[in-house]
């Protein structure tokens, strides 16, 4: 079987490593792939040796032309979109065309999906304008859920069969973890947190709404101010741009910054890393963290304010009250706070109920950004608290098992490809 993956999303190796994974988990099965990818991408491609074929926004709706001759010179069987959203999203905002032209294309197509749409609300916001995602899923025979996020299990309509994703990630040895530790400069005993931001979160300071931009100018100050309160002997890897808030809150010395990698550098980095702290989903590095087994911390806003009144709502339903530096933040904020689960966007409706019964979450501690005590605590835990630790290794290790459980991706694979017709 032959397949072209369309993975055209720029700024980000997220999609573009799960479509990567899958294809290699294929090849066994004689399964030969191609890639549609943006030029951000392209050393994932060059690095495994998968034949690809590079678009950019700028092609507009000459991308669909583009895609229809790689389909006929590979001799294409099947069309897979690496990630259903990021599809729609792509080629609707960036290349201002129909996303499913692919349908004119005379093949299945196959889509990832790594939000469980089907069974969470598909509204979503881009630049700040609230849009919902076109429902072609749900007509669709089959989508494949890669693991994590996903739950492990079959949805509840039998459509959505879940995979195990990122199969070569692994703790890194003891070798090279001190290697890469050495190679960043790290002092002997110190803790390591990683702290990961993507290009497009900086381009949201120029380009989005209002309210968007400001969130994502704003928000780095707060948590610096948080993160500069850990113990002194805790450095900051920061993997992806520098925000400003970072840069002024944080002690120099201690901050290690990796603005560009590949995603074996990533992978590296993660592995040397004693916890990761993410602000935004879906996370790259919280989702490999689980098979990289290191301990993770997710931070939300549940709460959004709007006014003097909200904030004294907000101080007495947090456990320890607001503090004086988060009550300071809010009233210098021009407008209403948002809660948000992909900072700077929000996205509540699809990501809160994709966490809900998820025994993913039970892998990482989760702590609301606004509840500094809270928040403070668990990071401090994650990195120094050897009984918590134990216990999030211990949650990791069960979800791994889990996923262990799930039937062989080639069969999944196989399956998906039956109810759409397709051979072996």
């Amino acid at each position: 079987m032959r397949l072209v993956f369309l993975a055209a999303l720029a700024k980000t190796l997220h999609e573009v490593t799960i479509g990567l994974d899958l294809a290699e988990q294929l090849t066994d099965a004689g399964v030969a792939s191609h890639f549609v990818v943006n030029p951000y991408n392209e050393d994932q491609l060059r690095t495994a040796r998968t034949p690809y074929t590079l678009v950019e926004p700028e092609l507009g709706e000459n991308v669909r032309d583009v895609v229809h001759g790689v389909v006929k010179e590979f001799r294409a069987d099947a069309v897979v979109l690496v990630d259903y959203l990021a599809h729609w999203m792509t080629f609707k905002v960036g290349y201002r065309t129909d996303p499913w032209f692919v349908e004119d294309l005379g093949l299945p197509v196959i889509p990832l999906d790594l939000y469980d749409l089907e069974n969470t609300s598909r509204r979503v916001e881009i630049l700040g304008t609230t849009m919902e995602v076109d429902d072609n899923l749900l007509r669709m025979p089959v989508q494949l859920l890669p693991v994590p996020m996903n739950r492990p299990r079959i949805t509840p309509s039998g459509r959505g069969l879940p995979y195990r994703a990122n199969r070569t990630v692994e703790p890194l040895t003891r070798n090279a973890r001190r290697e890469t530790r050495r190679a960043l400069g790290l002092p002997d005993g110190a803790r390591l947190l990683m702290v990961p931001t993507l290009p497009w979160q900086r381009l949201m300071q120029a380009h989005a709404a209002p309210p968007t931009r400001e969130l994502a100018g704003r928000l780095p100050r707060l948590l610096a101010h948080h993160l500069a309160r850990l113990p002194r002997d805790t450095h900051f890897l920061l993997t992806g741009p520098l925000f400003d808030g970072f840069a002024e809150g944080l002690p120099g010395e201690r901050i290690h910054h990796r603005p560009e990698y590949t995603a074996g550098e990533y992978h590296r980095l993660l592995g040397s890393s004693d916890a990761v702290f993410s602000f935004h989903l879906p996370s790259y590095a919280l989702e490999r963290a689980v098979q990289a087994d290191i301990p993770g911390l997710l931070g939300v806003n549940n709460h959004p304010v709007d006014g003097p009144a909200d904030t004294e709502r907000l101080d007495a339903a947090l456990p320890g009250g607001l503090t004086r530096r988060v009550r300071d933040w809010l009233a210098g904020h021009s407008g209403p706070l948002p809660d948000f689960h992909m900072w700077p966007l929000r996205w509540n409706e699809v990501l809160r109920p994709l966490l809900e019964a998820n025994p993913f979450t039970d892998t990482l501690r989760r702590a609301e950004l606004l509840d500094e005590h809270t928040l403070v605590d668990g990071l401090e835990r994650i990195l120094y608290d050897g009984t918590e630790r134990d216990r999030l290794a211990a949650a990791r290790a069960e979800y791994r098992d889990t996923m262990n459980a799930l039937p062989e991706t080639a069969g999944t694979f196989t399956e998906a490809a039956r109810r759409l017709g397709l051979g072996g």
